[in-house]
């Protein structure tokens, strides 16, 4: 895990420490080893994030692309899942 805390910067959802969208790689990793296997929980924090990422980009009279933000937010959770239950039934 990450020694400095990779957290999301607001109003723009960049990371706090490496100024990628966040959740970058490390938040990811960070956010699995707090979450464990808990898929479902995981994806609904996430999933509130991504609303209150995407009503952020509307404030700011951005044009955010829904399924965009799904894929950012909880498609790399559900992959997981689904690696998880191929490996571990």
């Amino acid at each position: 895990m990450s020694a400095r805390p990779h957290h999301p910067g607001h109003p723009h959802w960049r990371c706090t420490t490496c100024g990628a969208h966040w959740p970058c790689s490390p938040a990811r990793l960070s956010l699995l080893w707090r979450w464990e296997r808990d898929f479902d929980g995981l994806a609904m924090l996430l999933s509130q994030h991504a609303v209150a990422a995407l009503t952020d980009a509307f404030r700011l009279g951005l044009d955010p692309q829904p399924a965009a933000y799904a894929e950012r937010f909880l498609g790399w959770v559900l992959d997981r899942a689904r690696k998880d239950v191929e490996k571990n039934g």
